[in-house]
């Protein structure tokens, strides 16, 4: 999509380390004692008939490890430099054939009190999939001089990848000190073959790209969601060489993370070779139920009692999900654990199964 004026989003890449398909949820039992309990996708309690008890239960509050990575974050320059966006060609999402060779420009305008000389450039900043950059330049030259309230076009020749996928580059104006001018991002975003969608309780799923880097492969997939919240993929499975893989880590595009299309890289401790065929399956999408924890636990418990008669419990301060446990007949803590902290996190299950071959 492309931002129309520009208004700047300090972006901060969230990079979530995943040691298994899901966070571990933990349950203390009587004193001194504790059971650590692993998430599935069962939603549904068994049929083993025990009696309803109080069982003063506290659940601690664990949430993915979370890192944050540095980004080129530019100088404030006032309203001296300030580019703005007039239009472009190659709309969003343009279909291009493999090794197809194309030009994209875009027309901008000076919309501040400095004239841009050969000092000024557009400088390529990010790329989604990483490190793909459509054969593109790092640094695209202002050609002439743009003196304030004068339009220019500035354009970049480019060939859609071999590898079907969508595949975006990102570019911002940069002035002559090295300072990128803020809300001046500008970007090229094309899809080359057929993309298939994988949908799922409303929500769909597209595979975008795959690499080997580093000795990990990594796969990149784009979901559209219900809202632009923090929704996030879990029980991420790899399945090549007929074997299984849970992720080493993964990471969130930050330009559509304010967004429901979200777009997302996950990484596998596996070498897949080339032309090897692999499978992702992504189990469920939810959102942080520490976030606005005190309104996602009176939601668990207003939908849960009125779902499940019998079952009950107190919500809890920062640090624990919920105290005070009771059990209807026929289900157990850890089936009553997963029910309440999947209604805590709004969780939409799938599995969306994305299907490739390895590049």
């Amino acid at each position: 999509m492309t931002l129309r004026y520009y208004r700047y989003i300090a972006s901060v890449i969230v990079v979530i380390t995943l040691s298994g398909c899901m966070p571990s949820r933990i349950v203390d039992e009587e004193q001194g004692h504790s059971i650590t309990l692993k998430a599935s996708a069962t939603t549904n309690p068994t049929a083993t008939r025990v009696p309803t008890t109080l069982t003063p239960t506290i659940t601690q509050l664990q949430s993915p490890t979370i890192t944050s990575a540095p980004l080129l974050t530019p100088a404030l320059l006032g309203q001296d430099s300030m580019m703005i966006f007039i239009g472009e060609t190659i709309p969003d999402g343009t279909n291009f054939k493999s090794g197809e060779t194309f030009s994209k420009t875009w027309t901008i305008k000076n919309g501040g009190t400095l004239t841009w000389d050969e000092g000024f450039i557009l400088i390529r900043t990010s790329s989604t999939p990483l490190n793909e950059f459509l054969g593109g330049p790092e640094r695209i030259p202002i050609t002439k001089e743009v003196k304030p309230g004068e339009t220019f076009q500035i354009g970049v020749d480019l060939v859609a990848p071999t590898q079907n996928g969508r595949y975006t580059v990102f570019y911002q104006l940069q002035d002559e000190t090295g300072s990128l001018v803020p809300n001046s991002q500008v970007w090229v975003t094309i899809t080359v073959g057929t993309i298939p969608l994988v949908e799922s309780g409303g929500i769909t799923a597209r595979f975008v790209a795959a690499s080997m880097q580093a000795g990990e492969f990594s796969v990149d997939f784009c979901m559209q969601l219900p809202d632009g919240r923090q929704w996030y993929p879990w029980d991420v499975i790899l399945i090549a060489n007929q074997q299984q893989y849970s992720p080493s880590g993964s990471r969130i595009d930050p330009y559509g993370a304010m967004t429901a299309n979200k777009c997302f890289s996950f990484s596998f401790p596996v070498s897949v070779s080339s032309g090897i065929s692999y499978q992702l399956s992504i189990g469920k999408v939810e959102l942080p139920p520490e976030v606005n924890q005190a309104e996602n636990c009176a939601y668990a418990q207003a939908t849960l009692r009125a779902a499940y008669s019998g079952l009950d419990f107190t919500c809890t301060g920062p640090g624990f999900w919920y105290a005070n446990l009771v059990l209807p007949t026929g289900m157990t803590k850890e089936q009553a654990d997963q029910l309440i902290l999947d209604a805590m996190s709004s969780s939409i299950y799938g599995p969306w199964l994305l299907n490739g071959s390895a590049p």
